[in-house]
C-alpha cells in the first residue's frame, strides 16, 4: 500500500485507525461531506489523479441536517440512500491509472 496515501487518510480520519486495502472510506472510516471533498482535493493534487468522471454523490452523503430528510423518507416510504463502497484499493488503482471513476 502507498504510505503517502495511508498518511493522507490518517490525517483526515485519525492516526490510530488500522487501514487496509479493503477499508471503505465512508462505511469504515466515516469520511463524508466536506471532509471527504477536502480529502479528494488533496488526493487529486498530491497524486495527479483525474477525477472529472468521479460521481461523489454515489459514494458519500453530504453534511448537514439528516433528521428531517430521514423523517420525510420514512413518511413517504422512500428508502434510505445506499452509498457505493470506495476502498483504499480503489484509490491505489486510481493512483496507478491516473484517474478515478
Amino acid at each position: 500500500m502507498n504510505v503517502e496515501l495511508i498518511k493522507l487518510l490518517q490525517d483526515y480520519c485519525g492516526a490510530d485507525l488500522h487501514i487496509t486495502e479493503s477499508t471503505r472510506l465512508f462505511h469504515d472510516l466515516d469520511l463524508y461531506g466536506d471532509d471527504a471533498a477536502e480529502f479528494f482535493d488533496r488526493f487529486q493534487d498530491r497524486f495527479t489523479v483525474d477525477m472529472c468522471d468521479f460521481r461523489f454523490a454515489d459514494y458519500f452523503p453530504n453534511e448537514g441536517d439528516w433528521i428531517l430528510p430521514t423523517i420525510l423518507r420514512f413518511l413517504i416510504g422512500r428508502p434510505q440512500p445506499i452509498y457505493r463502497p470506495l476502498t483504499v484499493s480503489d484509490l491505489q488503482l486510481a493512483i496507478d491509472c491516473g484517474y478515478l471513476q
